[in-house]
């Protein structure tokens, strides 16, 4: 793929010809907060922005990420050039390893970002073979096809977080994912508005915006007004055992928490794979520079005293598996809770849809004698990444696009945005509030909607990817709520059933049940023989028996567990 990077005031030569209609499709972030990942397409060119995962709900079993579904741009592989990436969470970048086996073009990121890329495609064993190309956000832009891409520094929980401009034949559009502006950051630069003014100077088609602060009033607070937690309670904490459990990505944190320990005499132990990899990345550039001996690997934590240390976790949001959730079931195999010990959650105190997650694993670490310090107790232990009203009404006050869509957030979010624009006095019918497999077309100065495409979410179980399906997630649900009964027909050369066995699994107790069980047996003799028709096609027959089955059950205990017919012919 052909793509340039211009010097300032280098001219570009947009292909214009016929003035095709500009088509912004969103395969992920526009129904929830995850997943993101937004398509430009130009006639025979596309290029994205951002290719992130999205986290498994409750009723996921078994699944570890959900990836957007990119069958449109298999089906368009030829026009695809290239990913350009916001910033590194995973959100935004998971997905990079498992869309780039399908997919090849170079994926440009700025330096930091760039970094965490590696560390995925290594695991993958793609890093090799993938062209990763480091962006300047003080630099010049990107020239790929019909369009001109230039970054610009944002403020978020992740250093080197950027939004971008793409200079299209149909006009400026500006794709600012998560952001605020931040005027004292502790790792970053701040918002870089005097190049966002530059770049709007000549208008502004569309605005893409971060909405997911929408609903709160105000402006998002700095990472530095949090500055001083750690130190107080530090020490209050003299003489006892310290947890601080945070986002694994969340740098700036990372650093703040790190100062405080060096500053107050202890060594700093981290546990959890995925602060281990950001750390190692973050140390190697620079954004962590911190003497080698401020670190104490966790397989020799347990020869200094306790009181000596900070431990770094992962696991703020509650996940079960997570280095803090081991450790409060006192499985962790290197680092054990003693009793006093002080554990501070600095993360989003409500995080969507694992909050009962957290009262878990909080309950758990009070009933073996921690003490938990989160935001309900003390202010000024997290911070938002996003901005709040405040910060997304000055980004399009800078802008002033025509055209408004929210991106990043649940519906609700959308609307709290698309409802704060329209209150600055933009036309409803200038707002889009897409869905996933929604896209817009832009055209000599107006807009539509277009096609719609039906997505499906893509599973990642194990080692599995896709290969598990919305009936397979259904079926798990089933299993785990209200089990599973078997029948095992066996049948004669006659076609007449020698033996009906049932066989059943955390449904009822069979010892029990005997009555039931030997109903639902003649349930299924007699299905068989009303549908010997239908022998010959088996799906079908087998499909009938099942349904009769599941009936009888359902009327006789108010339940319905997965039940399965194996016909077995002797």
């Amino acid at each position: 793929m052909k793509f340039k990077f211009l010097q300032e005031g280098e001219k570009f030569s947009q292909n214009t010809s016929g003035k095709l209609p500009l088509k912004i499709l969103t395969l992920g972030g526009t129904t929830g907060v995850t997943k993101n990942m937004t398509v430009y397409e130009y006639g025979d060119d596309i290029i994205i922005v951002d290719c992130g995962i999205g986290f498994p709900d409750a009723e996921m079993l078994g699944v570890d990420v959900v990836l957007p579904d990119i069958t449109y741009l298999l089906e368009n592989s030829h026009k695809v050039k290239a990913l350009f990436v916001t910033h590194g969470h995973d959100d935004h970048i998971g997905a990079i390893p498992f869309v780039l086996k399908d997919l090849k073009m170079p994926v440009f990121a700025t330096r930091l970002v760039q970094g965490l890329i590696q560390v995925k495609l290594k695991e993958k064993d793609m890093l090799s073979g993938t062209s990763l190309r480091m962006v300047d956000p003080e630099g010049g832009p990107v020239a790929v096809g019909p369009f001109k891409v230039d970054y610009f520094r944002v403020n978020h929980s992740v250093p080197d977080s950027c939004g971008i401009s793409i200079d299209t034949p149909q006009g400026m559009v500006i794709h600012c994912a998560d952001y605020k502006f931040d005027w004292t950051p502790v790792l970053d630069k701040p918002f870089d508005v005097a190049k966002v003014s530059r770049l709007c100077q000549n208008g502004v088609t569309l605005l893409l915006s971060d909405c997911l602060g929408a609903t709160t009033e105000g402006y998002a607070r700095s990472e530095k007004t949090i500055e001083d937690s750690f130190d107080s309670l530090l020490e209050a904490a003299h003489g006892k055992q310290f947890f601080v459990t945070t986002v694994s990505s969340n740098v700036s944190r990372l650093e703040q928490a790190i100062s405080s320990a060096v500053k107050h005499g202890r060594k700093v132990v981290f546990s959890g794979r995925a602060i281990d990899q950001v750390v190692e990345v973050a140390i190697k550039l620079g954004y962590l520079n911190f003497p080698q001996d401020t670190f104490i690997p966790k397989e020799k934590s347990r020869r200094f005293n306790q009181s000596e240390l900070m431990y770094i976790v992962a696991g703020a949001y509650g996940q079960p598996e997570s280095a803090i959730g081991r450790i409060s079931r006192g499985e962790h195999k290197d680092i054990e809770l003693l009793d006093g010990a002080y554990v501070v959650f600095s993360a989003d105190p409500n995080p969507p849809g694992v909050r009962d997650d957290v009262e878990t694993l909080i309950d758990r670490l009070i009933l073996n004698g921690a003490v938990v310090i989160e935001s309900e107790i003390q202010g000024n232990l997290h911070v938002s990444g996003h901005g709040l009203k405040g910060d997304l009404k000055l980004m399009a006050a800078l802008c002033k696009p025509k055209y408004y869509m929210p991106i990043g957030g649940t519906v609700r979010h959308m609307r709290a945005y698309a409802n704060m624009i329209s209150d600055m006095g933009v036309k409803k019918e200038n707002i889009f509030e897409l869905l996933e497999g929604d896209s817009i077309l832009l055209s000599g100065g107006t807009s539509k909607k277009g096609e719609r495409l039906s997505l499906s979410n893509v599973y990642v179980d194990g080692r599995l990817v896709g290969d598990v399906g919305e009936k397979v997630i259904e079926d798990r649900n089933v299993l785990s709520t209200n089990g599973i009964m078997a029948a095992v027909v066996t049948v004669k050369k006659d076609k007449e059933i020698n033996a009906v066995d049932i066989l059943t699994r955390g449904f009822i107790y069979v010892k029990e049940s005997q009555s039931l069980i030997s109903d639902a047996s003649n349930v299924v003799r007699n299905a068989f023989s009303q549908n010997k028709k239908d022998y010959g096609n088996k799906g079908l027959f087998r499909s009938n028996l099942e349904k009769a089955l599941s009936r009888f059950l359902y009327k006789k205990t108010g339940r319905e567990p997965l039940v399965l017919v194996s016909i077995i012919e002797v």
